[in-house]
């Protein structure tokens, strides 16, 4: 039974452009059905080519021309989710959420056009819960899930968890859990809402299951480390962690989880490394660069945090979180 991929724990590429202006309606360039379904085409090729941004240029200007469609709206808002899901992992979640919301309006336009398959409904889902709009978000994935869609269901769960619905979430996941016994990210996502409403054992219980089911899956491990910090075995987290693969070492959500352990034990100066490196790894990663200077500043290393400091305002100069971080450490 194929597993179902979930956002666990919670991301390279430039942030989007605003896209062109749109023109007046009674100025838009018609499109034939066949050069429509061409620029379709078009937009999955670069897809799977992994070009995002040569696949949003061709989607938004689709758009521009078509806008009451709402196949196109729906590719649009795809495209940009992928984009924002490429930003989450060079810049953090917050740097993402501009997109995200973007990816949410054209989702939306497509529902509202009648795109309602679970697919479209889920991507809604996402797009405004990574946007900051938990409870549309929650609606959106139990319109998708009212079909008995998986993927949904399992969204909905950690989406009601996030809301503070933890019995909720678990009744929910228990039960699909139930469907699916073979789905490990399932069994990880019950192992965090049973956490999450007092059942560390529980919790436990479920997680080595999910490590029994998929040992190398990189998000299982992040929720096993995580797990293991929050009650009080940050030690054990850390030796969990620095045995994942060098290849996936610096991926930003693994240099979270790290940081955070090493914090928990008061061990800023480690913190900072981890930081360091993820930021020497990923140049575009300005936030991984102050956090290392954050860090080394709070580990009495105020050389150690000018340097870092002043590659963030190398790299990106007219970064108004790069000022205020100088101001805020008093640099």
């Amino acid at each position: 039974m194929a597993a179902l991929v979930a956002p666990l724990v919670l991301a390279g590429c430039d942030p989007p452009s605003s896209g062109p202006e749109t023109p007046d309606p009674g100025q838009r360039p018609s499109i034939s059905a066949t050069d429509r379904d061409a620029s379709l085409d078009a937009i999955e090729r670069w897809l799977a080519a992994g070009r995002a941004d040569n696949a949003e240029s061709i989607a938004r200007m689709l758009a521009i021309r078509l806008p009451d469609d709402p196949m196109v709206a729906a590719t649009l808002g795809q495209v940009l989710l992928m984009r924002s899901a490429d930003l989450r992992e060079i810049a953090g979640e917050a740097a993402a959420s501009a997109i995200s919301a973007e990816a949410a309006g054209m989702l939306l336009v497509a529902e509202q056009g009648g795109r309602t398959d679970p697919m479209t409904l889920r991507s809604l889902g996402l797009a405004l819960e990574r946007s900051g709009q938990l409870d549309p978000a929650i609606e959106a994935y139990r319109r998708a899930a009212d079909g008995e869609d998986a993927l949904a269901r399992l969204y909905l769960g950690l989406a009601l968890l996030q809301a503070d619905r933890g019995h909720e979430s678990v009744s929910l996941l228990k039960k699909l859990s139930t469907d699916r016994p073979d789905d490990a990210f399932v069994r990880a996502a019950l192992a965090e809402a049973r956490f999450r409403t007092g059942d560390t054992p529980g919790a436990f219980a479920d997680l080595d299951e999910a490590v029994r089911l998929a040992p190398d899956e990189l998000g299982i491990r992040l929720r096993r480390a995580s797990l293991l910090r929050r009650t009080g075995n940050p030690r054990m987290a850390i030796e969990s962690l620095v045995a994942i693969p060098d290849a996936d070492r610096n991926r930003r959500m693994v240099v979270e989880e790290l940081a955070a352990s090493w914090d928990s034990i008061q061990r800023p100066a480690s913190a900072a490394e981890v930081w360091a490196s993820r930021a020497r790894s990923v140049p575009a990663d300005v936030p991984a660069a102050l956090m290392a200077a954050a860090c080394f500043a709070e580990a009495g290393r105020p050389a150690d945090a000018e340097a870092w400091l002043r590659i963030a305002e190398e790299t990106s100069p007219d970064d108004d979180a790069v000022a205020a971080a100088r101001k805020r450490l008093g640099l």
